[in-house]
């Protein structure tokens, strides 16, 4: 079959589409919304649309590009239609980066003799720079709907336009969100000192200087002088402070409450649905401010008037006091999503998703179905799609893009072969480097060498799955013919927590749990597909006997072993108060003890991965060279594409504003790392600098895994 260079330009489009981050809306050439066309649901018959629908605080979990801004999106326009209810969509990512500390207040604050450190009075600005973005984001969001939604019931039922309703919204705003200062006195210092117990039952401390608690009426933050703690959830500390006075903010959120259901009583709406967008990019601090100050007592003391939907990565999630009874959870990785049965019906269900998102797409933006453009072998290449991108939405947009470039644009009918191809390619440009740009990570020493200690348990993983190419010992791949497929591994599930930092960035996919061969518990990872095709790694598992039900987890692919050996010569488990360090054969007992150091009595022991490979390339980077992660995820952008972009290019990449690459992007010109050249329609556009090449890239053999090549 051959076909025009509309049906060309159409799969260039659904690729796009799938591609698109964050809020991108999926729009028409007129500007119509297209999401109830084209919203393939991960679940027949719409149940998790459904899900997010029902009046319940609910968090959406799942890896980068599994489609939860998607969901949000089409649950929004469900919300429209309905006469009772308004949404409101805050993208918290975005709100903590305009969260700014007044410099002026700062330096004046500092020069104070009694003055609390620098670090504690920004803690406190952004504290309440947070607070007042988010709310003034989410009655922002609610106007806008209001104005487009009901501006003809308003002008009904008040006789009037909307502008009275506007302007108390406004009014809420700037009055119920300022600060409301119960003791202003300035801090005094008294030359003594005095002991006070603190209780963090109930509160969550802030890092430096301070900790915010919730009465029943209020959000309060309490500064108790130059202390340092860490988060913590019930325990009684001594601390020493210097100074007697207290500075208490009073933020009034019950009255917030009360006068926006007034507001909202009037057009006869009885439920606001706040929608957060990117929750687990905030940093755990900030992550602990936002849920005990002002998410979970909106939750629980708004009348059922408000309910959140929340997005969410997999471990990065802090619930605070939200009653869990009054939550769901819906889970879009893989096995979270279809694997309650077995791992035959589990691939059955990932495919049938993974078809139903191909066919509906291609057929919007193609007019034909997605059949029409496979060479031969349809399933196979539908299977092999769901292999390469594991019901991801995004990574199945980024391996049609490779696809487009391949084949279609050049109207050559797809293959599995192509299909391999498009993933090696994925790999190679969006997942592998992950690890060599992490030794520039403008972080301790101890973190980037955490980072890359995993990329010695990564290496491990990919030799072993390697060397099992030639195993022959077991009855089982006796029978294969040819090579076995050894993309697939298990471990005892509790080392599921040590692999989940590899997963969140895709070099691996929790596939399944069930039993071993010796009755234990345990977790079956599929490697990238990808990386096991770049690596000549057969993916996938053997059919066409019964036994071959339970290849997962026959005893050869328990690397179990391989994980342990990996924590007794990495982990460091150290006290950050007396310096002692323990082996890793405590860890256990210490965590029955709230990890306190048996030495001192008074320290915590913190767990430390430390490269023992990768430890001298770290050690031995300039520190001039170390850039915050999104300056250097920018420079990532640029040499990936090796083109020059617009911020907005460069922040749908990294899932985040155009306003902070621009932001960076200033910064960035000024130390010689990027230019930024105006163009004819005087936007900017970006373009890396070959010395910032050279440097980041051309010299960085760690952007890859080191894996012995074959003879």
């Amino acid at each position: 079959m051959t076909y025009d260079k509309k049906t060309v330009k159409g799969f260039a489009d659904a690729a796009q589409s799938l591609k698109l981050y964050r809020r991108a809306e999926l729009v028409d050439q007129k500007d119509r919304p297209l999401i109830e066309q084209l919203y393939v649901d991960p679940l027949p018959n719409n149940a998790t649309l459904e899900t997010i629908l029902r009046s319940n605080t609910t968090f959406l979990v799942g890896r980068k590009g599994t489609g939860k801004s998607t969901i949000f999106q089409r649950a929004q326009h469900e919300i429209r239609k309905q006469k009772r209810s308004v949404s409101a969509y805050v993208d918290i990512k975005t709100v903590f980066e305009s969260a700014s500390v007044d410099p002026a207040l700062l330096a004046k604050a500092a020069g104070e003799n009694a003055a609390l450190s620098q670090d504690a009075i920004r803690q406190l600005l952004l504290f309440k720079s947070f607070m007042r973005s988010v709310l003034s984001e989410i009655k922002a969001e609610l106007r806008k709907q209001i104005e487009h939604s009901f501006l003809n019931k308003l002008r009904d039922k008040m006789g009037r336009g909307p502008v009275q309703i506007f302007e108390r919204l406004d009014e809420l705003i700037d009055t119920s969100l300022s600060v409301q200062v119960t003791d202003i006195t300035a801090l005094q210092h008294h030359g003594q000192k005095e002991k006070q117990n603190a209780k963090a039952s109930g509160a969550t401390k802030l890092s430096s200087s301070g900790k915010v608690s919730a009465s029943e009426s209020a959000i309060s933050a309490e500064l108790t002088g130059s202390f340092n703690v860490e988060n913590a959830s019930s325990a009684e500390q001594e601390s020493e402070n210097s100074y007697s006075r207290l500075l208490m903010r009073t933020l009034n959120i019950t009255g917030i409450i009360e006068e926006l259901q007034e507001i909202l009583h009037v057009i006869e709406v009885r439920n606001l649905f706040i929608f957060i967008d990117d929750f687990s990019e905030l940093p755990e601090d900030a992550m602990r401010v936002f849920v005990d100050a002002i998410l979970s007592p909106l939750n629980n003391w708004s009348n059922e008037l408000i309910k959140f939907k929340i997005a969410a990565y997999p471990g990065r999630i802090y619930y605070g006091k939200i009653d869990p009874l009054k939550m769901d959870e819906i889970y879009l990785d893989l096995f979270k999503l279809y694997g309650s049965n077995d791992v035959i019906t589990m691939e059955e269900k990932g495919v049938d998703f993974t078809a139903r998102l191909l066919d509906n797409r291609i057929k919007y933006f193609c007019k034909i179905p997605f059949e029409d453009l496979c060479r031969s072998n349809y399933e196979e290449i539908i299977k092999n799609l769901f292999f390469a991108s594991m019901g991801n939405p995004r990574t199945l947009g980024h391996i049609l893009y490779n696809l487009q470039e391949s084949h279609i644009a050049y109207t050559r009918l797809v293959t599995n072969r192509a299909v391999r191809d498009a993933s090696v390619k994925y790999y190679d440009e969006k997942i592998e480097p992950f690890f060599g740009i992490q030794k520039f990570r403008q972080e301790t020493f101890s973190e980037r060498s955490s980072a890359f200690s995993l990329k010695e348990l990564l290496e491990d993983i990919v030799t072993r799955s390697r060397e099992l190419r030639n195993y022959r010992g077991s009855a089982v791949t006796k029978d294969i013919h040819g090579q076995p497929p050894t993309s697939h591994f298990h471990v005892v599930s509790e080392l599921d927590d040590l692999l989940s930092t590899l997963e969140l960035n895709f070099f691996m996919t929790k596939y399944f749990e069930m039993k071993d061969r010796d009755g234990r518990k345990v977790s079956v990872y599929a490697l990238n597909f990808g990386m096991c095709n770049k690596y000549s790694i057969e993916f996938g598992r053997p059919v066409g006997r019964r036994e071959f039900r339970l290849y997962f987890v026959e005893r050869f692919f328990d690397f179990t072993n391989i994980l342990r050996r990996y924590l007794e010569h990495n982990q460091e488990i150290k006290c950050g108060n007396c310096g002692e360090v323990y082996g890793v054969d405590k860890l256990s007992s210490l965590a029955l003890f709230d990890m306190l150091c048996p030495k001192c009595k008074s320290g915590k022991c913190e767990v430390t991965n430390l490269s023992q490979r990768y430890g001298e390339v770290i050690n031995n980077i300039r520190p001039e060279l170390l850039l915050p992660e999104i300056e250097l995820g920018m420079l990532e952008t640029l040499h990936t594409e090796n083109r020059d972009l617009y911020a907005r290019e460069i922040a749908e990449e990294l899932d985040c504003s155009y306003q902070l690459i621009g932001r960076r992007g200033k910064i960035m010109e000024e130390r010689g790392l990027l230019d930024r050249i105006r163009k004819e329609n005087s936007r900017r556009v970006y373009r890396l600098r070959p010395e910032a090449a050279k440097e980041y890239f051309d010299r960085n053999q760690d952007r890859y895994l080191n894996i012995r090549e074959d003879d």
